[in-house]
């Protein structure tokens, strides 16, 4: 199998993206995070799928929420072929999110994914 990658362009980098997605797209909760999800219209902009990770300071000190952020940009880079093209997804992880082990942040990050209706199988 191919590795995927997580190219320059699927980085959510503007405020605007990150309210669009926050203010209209699906939500799930979970205890580590909060997850957005938003279908974009084809409007000719990239067709891919954009992730944008957002760590407050609550979630704990710079080395805690950069270790945090990378293992979710992770998580999205090897279960992107399962989601479905043309999604913005954004992450707000929440103070819990430390105590999660890897393994248990890919099993809820996919569930959310499930529960917002861009998993491929759905």
């Amino acid at each position: 199998m191919k590795a995927m990658r997580f190219y320059r362009q699927q980085h959510i980098r503007t405020q605007a993206d990150f309210s669009a997605v926050r203010r209209k797209g699906r939500r799930v909760e979970c205890h580590a995070f909060r997850f957005f999800a938003l279908k974009k219209e084809s409007d000719g902009s990239f067709k891919g799928i954009r992730l944008g990770v957002i760590a407050s300071r609550r979630v704990g000190n710079a080395v805690v929420r950069n270790r945090l952020k990378r293992q979710i940009r992770e998580i999205f880079r090897l279960n992107q072929e399962k989601l479905i093209r043309g999604v913005d997804i954004v992450i707000v992880l929440k103070a819990a999110a430390y105590r999660f082990e890897y393994e248990e942040l890919e099993k809820r990050f996919l569930h959310a994914a499930k529960r917002a209706h861009i998993l491929e199988s759905d």
